[in-house]
């Protein structure tokens, strides 16, 4: 098996890097949601098309695609919606008929925000019922919702019935506290299993977004381990603290060959080696950045470094879906 990227999998990962590269770096890495503006330059270099399936327009990304920019959008800490917004979301429109075609192109485009929410009983066209917290639903234009009864629907998040507070995240992104109070809703004509492959891709671009984030906060922490000082040498010429990096190193390596498993199996296969890669890669992932702090010391834990930072996306990251505890409890059953 090949699992080198193709020609054109390096080109759109080279130009994801360049362009984040041009915006991120460590003062500003993980610093708050990326701005409006930025989202919709990435949609406009094709980005987000390059992730949609042909049926709405893209260009028919798979697994393979979504792993490469999610693990970019994840090595620059960028805080952004990409998981459920375009990977999930985007998918059930795809897959859903023509109730929720019309967003196909302002995803795309970067121009809108979808969000996806769990809960809520639909009856006659009207959706009642708490949602929970949902990431990004503050910015969202509409919501995709797979209900309580069964099947998904589409709400417009300024339709009468819609209600949502603000609550902020750990990572400093805004997500809303969501409660349909008999707002207008859309079946949209997805099946269960094209629905489960969706909420797997998403998973995918999470696992992908931490794998991203671990080698950045490792390659942080080397860096700051080779300057100081101490006894009038290095830290990192010290053994406890190679033997840590070491570890660490062993944690990056084994999340990267899982993620790579998840998007390089068969599709039939994909839904359990996403979910052994979540149960492995969520806990991984915090567990270094919680050493890459360590290792900075008090001053890791501060807004003033990215690793303080970056371990707040972790956090979060790790949390979405579930996380591992939702993961291992899907193995075991």
């Amino acid at each position: 098996m090949n699992i080198a990227p193709g020609d054109e999998q390096v080109m759109v990962r080279d130009m994801v890097r360049r362009f984040l590269a041009d915006r991120y770096d460590a003062t500003n890495m993980a610093s708050g949601p990326m701005p409006a503006e930025d989202w919709r330059a990435l949609g406009e270099l094709g980005l987000f098309a390059f992730l949609l399936p042909e049926s709405v327009g893209g260009m028919g990304g798979g697994a393979m695609e979504v792993m490469i920019v999610a693990e970019e959008l994840g090595r620059a800490l960028a805080v952004t919606p990409l998981s459920d917004s375009v990977v999930l979301c985007g998918h059930v429109i795809a897959r859903g008929g023509a109730a929720g075609a019309h967003w196909s192109e302002p995803l795309a485009q970067g121009d809108a925000v979808l969000g996806f929410a769990r809960g809520g009983i639909a009856r006659a066209g009207a959706l009642s019922g708490a949602a929970g917290i949902v990431p990004g639903g503050m910015a969202a234009s509409a919501f995709v919702v797979a209900c309580e009864t069964g099947g998904v629907t589409l709400v417009e998040a300024d339709a009468p019935g819609v209600a949502r507070s603000p609550v902020r995240l750990v990572d400093g992104s805004i997500a809303a506290d969501l409660r349909f109070e008999g707002a207008r809703c859309v079946p949209l004509d997805i099946s269960e299993g094209d629905l489960s492959a969706a909420v797997e891709l998403a998973e995918l671009a999470i696992v992908a977004e931490l794998a991203g984030a671990m080698g950045t906060l490792l390659d942080l922490a080397i860096d700051y381990v080779r300057q100081r000082k101490q006894f009038g040498k290095p830290i990192g010429s010290f053994q406890a603290i190679q033997h840590r990096c070491a570890r660490l190193y062993t944690l990056l390596e084994q999340s990267r060959s899982m993620m790579l498993r998840a998007a390089l199996v068969r599709d039939d296969a994909r839904g359990q080696a996403v979910t052994e890669a979540k149960a492995y890669v969520c806990d991984a992932a915090l567990r270094l950045a919680e050493d890459v702090v360590q290792l900075h010391g008090g001053m890791g834990v501060t807004d003033e470094l990215a690793v303080g930072r970056g371990l707040r996306r972790v956090l979060l990251l790790s949390r979405l879906h579930g996380g591992s505890a939702a993961a291992r409890m899907a193995l075991a059953a």
